[in-house]
């Protein structure tokens, strides 16, 4: 694979932290670049896949290291991975940071989440700032049921809207309520509608299907491995949906010593764009700012690379908290 006439160089590890192994995939067009953890969402969807198949280029500016979180895809083994909680993941993500730092002899180095990666990566940049040039958080969660209330009046209004007479009779059967997290009909209907709808993954062109299909095609994982992605979807959800369901990121992780870049499709409805503002003005950083995208749902730096790929080179690497190697 090239970029802008670069070979990318690839690598696929895995490090063990407490008896179990974490697999990483690391890109980069030169070892010299920046690192940058990215931090998946879900909980336990690995997001590898649909970024190679997106043509995302950030490895020419960073090296990129894509962890799966414990219980996820390459690091799911239900026989070494333990009770799965927030602080876990936690703890992991410092122990993977410091690998990182090590083996790229970085003093600091740059964490992003996308969706649930978020909730942790805000949570890991706040707690241990002095890992970190800065923290960036696409699809930023905020609060996650007042999110979700909205993604339930998002499906509703617009099956209202487009006269989807079914599909308005099928979203009115579930009632929405705290326990929307153990609700397999709003599971059911988000799976249903969220995407069709284009308020999921990305506003226009991507089905569930697609989906399934970017994982189980991306010829880096074992066949094991890819049949372990939907076993570590359902394990990781039903061991932090709850969690997930009641977080308040702006609670949880209120104050920052490092700068902070939120990007937010205002298409949204699968973690609310008004939920992020709100984390948004809450928060205390050093310097921060918020970044919308009108063109983009769940996904806005795979649905408008060229502008994710200005701000990152322009913003964040040009507010000068970095240089190559060493630091």
């Amino acid at each position: 694979m090239k970029v802008d006439g670069m070979s990318v160089h690839f690598m696929k590890e895995f490090v063990t932290i407490d008896g179990h192994k974490n697999g990483l995939f690391i890109e980069t067009t030169d070892y010299q670049n920046p690192v940058l953890l990215f931090l998946h969402g879900g909980p336990g969807f690995p997001q590898y896949p649909i970024i190679r198949q997106s043509e995302l280029s950030w490895e020419k500016d960073f090296t990129v290291c894509y962890w799966e979180q414990r219980g996820t895809g390459m690091s799911y083994n239900s026989s070494t991975q333990g009770k799965l909680t927030l602080e876990t993941l936690i703890s992991d993500a410092v122990n993977i940071t410091n690998y990182l730092r090590e083996k790229f002899n970085s003093k600091k180095i740059y964490i992003c989440g996308h969706s649930f990666g978020t909730l942790l990566g805000s949570i890991v940049a706040s707690r241990y700032p002095q890992y970190f040039h800065a923290y960036i958080g696409v699809s930023q969660i905020g609060r996650h049921f007042e999110s979700n209330q909205r993604t339930y009046d998002f499906l509703l209004e617009t099956a209202i809207k487009i006269g989807d007479k079914k599909a308005e009779k099928d979203i009115r059967s579930v009632m929405f309520d705290r326990d929307f997290y153990k609700n397999q009909g709003y599971r059911r209907i988000l799976g249903r509608y969220l995407n069709k709808f284009g308020g999921g993954t990305k506003r226009t062109g991507y089905s569930n299907w697609q989906g399934i299909k970017d994982l189980f095609t991306c010829r880096k994982y074992s066949w094991k491995e890819r049949f372990n992605i939907p076993r570590g979807i359902f394990y990781s959800y039903d061991a932090l949906g709850e969690t997930m369901a009641k977080a308040e990121a702006a609670i949880m992780a209120p104050r920052y010593d490092v700068p902070v870049f939120l990007m937010h499709g205002i298409y949204d409805y699968q973690t609310s764009y008004k939920e992020a503002k709100r984390f948004y003005e809450k928060i205390e950083a050093p310097s921060k700012k918020f970044y919308t995208f009108e063109n983009s749902a769940h996904s806005p730096f795979l649905e408008e690379k060229e502008r994710f790929a200005v701000i990152l080179e322009t913003d964040v690497l040009g507010m000068g908290d970095h240089k190559k190697g060493g630091l």
